[in-house]
């Protein structure tokens, strides 16, 4: 394929020339600059804006799209005062009118500043790496209340703004946060959990009101000091009440303290805009504002994506490599095996030559012996192989997965996880396992230290329950005792991951290693585990999946896809020779598909009757159905093809080791012949990708990303944490050297850095995705992964509470170019009950996802609809702006394969047509990801992956369900082919 450009989109804020009335009240407007080619987005409606109030009640600061702008309070032109790094939020005016106090994310973590009222003289207020948010000015001016995990929940804190002293004013183990003074500057009211509490400077504290259902936020205490205003989720109702009494209905209001003017009229935000209402009426008046945002049309040339070689290429998806006791031998994973590296020769030998997909070699204590899991016999299982004969026996037999093995070091048991990510152990001679780990959140792989009793893994330790990020630490527990405890090597920094950065225990028990910020480190340890010195940087290269020589003298390590040994000194490094090829598996010869309808994923309708002639994998000719063809013949008259289904956002390394080589037949068995990753663990997702493209696994074709790029905190264990802007280029430069598709970046992720990824990623000829939506824009990026999602914030800047979306998001999307995944979570089975008893589902499909799946039927009550239905109004309304829309799961999150279906069933089911749900999974991903002359249609050309249906999916979408044949790369499978490895093994 040749090179395409990719247009990207510069964002530039400007103040309007132009304040006229009456479309300020209508939404959004564009027009076209023709000075400069550009668009200007007039916005006149914000999605969760927030606004401060003025001491003299002349100004407004308002916080939209984490831009802060002033403007009248009588509404009018708003004036940009922040840039796009600053990233604040809740805004609040000093009492005397000279300072705005705000939370600003820049750094890495909230802490609280203050600035002019134009945005001058800018000043860091709170330190450290703690999260400090939600600023609340004193009634004096003296002193500045907040909310803080420093103290291991969240408290309230108190900022003197003299002798900057901070104090704590509560100091339990709820959470408490977002504060409010009292009028007389004696209390702080806070939400705790349902109830707003007060406190006052002794740690006396008084509940003030209590809520029975719903989430409360930001309370807000009237002039008088008699009521507190708030604001109530419940279900998708959010309201305003002031001490108990619903102020608001039929409106969506925006969770962010309301502002008094008087005792009888207050200022508040909901409904894209911004409102004051005085309370004895029951009609809201409108300050209206307008912003202009400017889109500036440049250019990225996006890499080559050659789907024709049958050039031999080296092999770069090395996983779980281990160094075996005499240092002599490597154990690995690549192409869909297990080999065996001797050092020093080059060419590996293979283990293990079937369909199924091996996991986690482990050597015994005297080499003899290799531990790995595969799913040859169903699912996931441990077995045992005896290197010099190549024997092997199954030490476990479950119905759920076994994986992770490692052997204890005297030789008599071996530790393993479970899907639910419980920790066992089982006894080699007897095969009797117990648990001995709880579960936990996506854990690391298990490493015993040297009594053969304690075992230390990868763990997240949160901060807070408030929000669900904290630090990948080392856990470790005496599997007698039940003795537990964290050890956090370097303080407020995390492991790479949970996978394969450690902590990996040396045989003596003197060591642990561990890789953060993606180099290798160690730390001398007791025989328990616990620190005994200072973690010392053993080498300045990127590194991936330490494992130990059995003299605990040399350590064997990935880095940029190349094996590297180094002595535990540092010294005597060097590049373990390494040959291995891959090359594509293609088809050859031609081949006439004759079918009985034909969507061609451009048309509005079906073509009738059609032959479709292939060279290879290649489409070469499309024509009406002639008979007498002398070349082989494949028949689908009674059947409607389709081009293939694409989910674009998908993890497949969470979930590979749960689900083994059932994971890609499930997609298939759908009609997914593309995927594409949005965080995976990277050699697990170069391995997939190299063993799909190389015919040893059978799945849809993976464009691969390295783990999410995160900030300081992380959550899911395919996260790589990063404290530094050299930390961040250290993960650029890893994936580069791996050649993936794209990069992702996750929540906690500054906006420089973040603006640093995505000029990397364009400089690879990639594209990038995150969560986040604007200023991302500002910055270039491709692709924001869902509608609204996890944000650092703890709430969204493109979703209300209520689930609606306003004109800035609608418009911005709309204009920009930006592709929106769908990712609604969609049940299938309210829409599709009929599933339950489908052989792609009763036999592909493991006994725990069966069970799960079976579950999820009760749950798709009332409100999780109209959830849904909402969130694909909201998409409906990007394709109407000329927005992109393009169709994503987040699977391991639910289930493979059907899921994409069940996206495709909720869009049309709450507004879209076939045609357009159709093209989010089809033509519009392959133009993102810039295969669009390679996929995404059916046409003269492009490459043959075609699901073949019964019915028209055109005029019923629940047709695309009924797949009775698959073509990828232009090789055909029926679903008897795509399930028979499994078939009767549940």
């Amino acid at each position: 394929m040749k090179r395409k450009n990719m247009f990207r989109w510069t964002i530039c804020m400007l103040i309007p020339v132009l304040f006229l009335g009456q479309d300020l009240l209508t939404g959004i407007s564009s027009k076209v600059n023709a000075d400069n080619g550009s668009n200007r987005v007039t916005i006149t409606e914000g999605t969760n804006i927030a606004v401060a109030v003025s001491p003299d009640h002349s100004q407004l600061v308002m916080d939209l799209q984490g831009i802060l702008w002033t403007l009248p309070m009588k509404g009018g032109t708003a004036k940009k005062i922040t840039d796009e790094y600053i990233d604040p939020s809740f805004p609040d005016w000093s009492p005397n009118g000279n300072r705005i106090a705000f939370q600003s994310y820049q750094g890495g973590n909230y802490h609280i500043w203050s600035m002019n009222p134009d945005g001058s003289d800018m000043r860091q207020l709170t330190f450290g790496k703690y999260d400090d948010r939600e600023p609340s000015y004193s009634p004096n001016g003296t002193k500045m209340a907040f909310s803080s995990d420093r103290g291991g929940s969240y408290d309230i804190w108190v900022l003197d703004l003299e002798t900057n002293e901070v104090k704590a004013w509560t100091n339990t183990t709820s959470e408490e946060y977002q504060p409010t003074w009292s009028p007389d500057g004696n209390e702080i009211a806070y939400v705790d959990g349902k109830q707003i509490k007060a406190v006052d400077e002794s740690g006396n504290i008084r509940t003030v009101i209590t809520e029975a259902s719903g989430t409360i936020s930001n309370p807000s205490w009237s002039p008088e000091g008699k009521d507190i205003a708030y604001v109530v989720k419940d279900g998708l109702q959010s309201n305003l009440k002031i001490s108990g009494k619903q102020v608001t209905r039929n409106e969506d209001v925006f969770p962010f303290p309301v502002e008094w003017l008087s005792t009888n009229e207050i200022t508040y935000t909901a409904d894209g805009h911004i409102k004051t209402r005085k309370l004895d009426q029951e009609k809201a008046e409108t300050i209206p504002f307008r912003a202009e945002i400017s889109l500036n049309l440049q250019e990225y040339e996006l890499g080559e994506h050659d789907f024709d070689s049958k050039k031999q290429k080296d092999v770069k998806g090395i996983v779980a490599p281990k160094l075996s006791p005499n240092g002599r031998q490597v154990a690995f994973v690549a192409l869909n095996d297990l080999w065996l590296l001797d050092v020093g020769k080059g060419k590996p030998r293979q283990l293990t030559d079937d369909s199924y997909m091996e996991l986690d070699p482990a050597w015994s204590p005297d080499g003899k012996q290799i531990a790995y899991s595969s799913d040859k016999e169903g699912t996931e299982d441990i077995y045992l192989l005896d290197v010099a004969s190549g024997k092997e026996q199954r030490l476990t037999t479950s119905d759920s997965a076994e994986f992770a093995a490692a052997w204890s070091p005297d030789g008599e048991k071996i530790a393993y996880q479970d899907e639910h990510g419980k920790t066992y152990t089982v006894n080699v001679s007897t095969g009797e396992s117990k648990q001995v780990i709880e579960a936990l959140n996506l854990p690391g792989p298990p490493t015993w230290g040297p009594d053969s009793k304690t075992i230390a893994l990868a763990a997240i330790n949160t901060y807070s329950s408030r929000f669900r990020e904290g630090t990948n630490q080392i856990y470790i527990v005496n599997t007698e005792t039940g003795t537990k405890n964290f050890v956090n090597p370097i303080p407020f920094k995390s492991l790479s991951n949970r996978n394969n950065s450690g902590p990996v225990w040396s045989p003596d028990g003197k060591h642990i290693a561990f890789i953060i910020e993606s180099q290798l480190w160690m730390m001398a340890v007791d025989k328990n585990g616990q620190p005994t010195g200072e973690p010392r940087l053993i080498s300045n290269e990127i590194a991936d999946s330490p494992s130990w020589s059995g003299d605990s003298s040399t350590l064997l390590y990935l880095s940029k896809g190349e094996l590297k040994l180094i002595s535990i000194n540092g010294d005597s490094l060097q590049t373990v020779p390494f040959k291995m090829k891959w090359k594509s598996e293609l088809p050859t010869g031609k081949t006439v598909i004759h079918v009985g309808g034909l969507w061609d994923g451009v048309s509005k309708e079906l073509k009738k009757n059609v032959d479709i002639t292939l060279q290879g994998n290649r489409i070469v000719d499309i024509e009406p159905h002639k008979k007498g063809h002398n070349k082989k013949v494949i028949d689908a008259s009674d059947l409607t093809v389709i081009p293939g289904l694409w989910d674009t956002h998908i993890h497949q390394q969470l979930s590979q080791s749960y689900y083994g080589s059932r994971q890609g037949r499930q997609l298939l068995s759908f009609g997914v012949t593309s995927t594409v990753s949005m965080g995976d663990y990277a050699y697990g997702a170069i391995e997939d990708r190299e063993a799909i493209h190389s015919g040893n696994r059978v799945a849809p074709r993976y464009f691969a990303s390295s783990e999410l790029i995160e900030g300081s905190r992380v959550y899911y264990s395919n996260m790589r944490p990063t404290t530094s802007l050299d930390a961040v280029k250290r993960e650029v430069e890893r994936a580069e050297s791996l050649d993936v598709d794209l990069l992702k970046t996750y929540v906690r992720l500054p906006n420089d850095h973040q603006n640093y990824v995505i000029d990397a990623a364009h400089e690879m000829g990639i594209p990038a995705f995150s969560h986040y939506f604007f200023p991302s824009m500002t910055f270039g990026q491709d692709g924001t992964s869902h509608i609204s999602a996890t944000q650092r914030l703890g709430f969204s800047r493109t979703v209300s509470p209520s689930g609606y979306a306003y004109g800035d998001v609608v418009k911005l999307a709309g204009e920009s170019g930006m592709s929106v995944t769908s990712t609604l979570f969609a049940n299938m089975l309210g829409f599709y009950p009929e599933l339950l008893s489908d052989p792609r589902i009763e036999e592909l499909y493991t006994p725990s996802q069966y069970q799960s799946f079976k579950s999820e039927y009760d749950v798709a009550s009332t409100e999780y609809q109209e959830s849904v239905a909402r969130d694909v109004a909201i998409l409906k309304n990007i394709i109407d702006a000329g927005g992109v829309v393009i169709n994503g799961t987040d699977s391991p999150l639910v289930t493979m394969g059907f899921s994409t279906h069940a996206e495709l069933m909720a869009m049309t089911e709450y507004g879209m047509t076939p045609y357009e749900a159709l093209r989010t999974a089809t033509y519009y991903p392959a133009k993102k990801m810039g295969v669009e002359d390679d996929l995404g249609t059916i046409e003269e050309g492009k490459i043959a992956d075609l699901v073949f249906v019964k019915g028209n999916p055109l005029e019923e979408i629940k047709d695309t369900v009924n797949v009775q044949m698959v073509m990828k790369d232009g090789k055909i499978y029926s679903i008897d082919d795509i399930v028979a490895p499994f078939t009767k093994q549940n």
